[in-house]
């Protein structure tokens, strides 16, 4: 007949993904924002919209949290949110 084909479907890309930091603590800490912490990885309170952006902030935050020549956190790495770290 009119030879008319279906419109194709267009596919919506998959929702951005939020990243958030996960932290090796060595020793109990009661922290501000999160309360008391135990040894063990955590994730860290803040998601970002990159993972470039949390490296970042990990090592911002390292920097001015553990003391010189001493490690009281580690960072393990930036995940997207939903991803576990362990």
């Amino acid at each position: 007949m009119l030879g008319l084909a279906p419109k194709p479907q267009t596919k919506t890309p998959p929702p951005a993904k939020r990243w958030r930091n996960y932290y090796r603590v060595y020793h109990v800490l009661t922290l501000y924002r999160v309360g008391t912490v135990f040894p063990g990885i955590h994730a860290g309170p803040d998601a970002f919209p990159s993972q470039e952006l949390a490296e970042q902030h990990a090592s911002n935050f390292l920097a001015a949290f553990n003391p010189p020549g001493r490690y009281i956190m580690d960072f393990v790495g930036a995940f997207p949110e939903g991803d576990a770290a362990n």
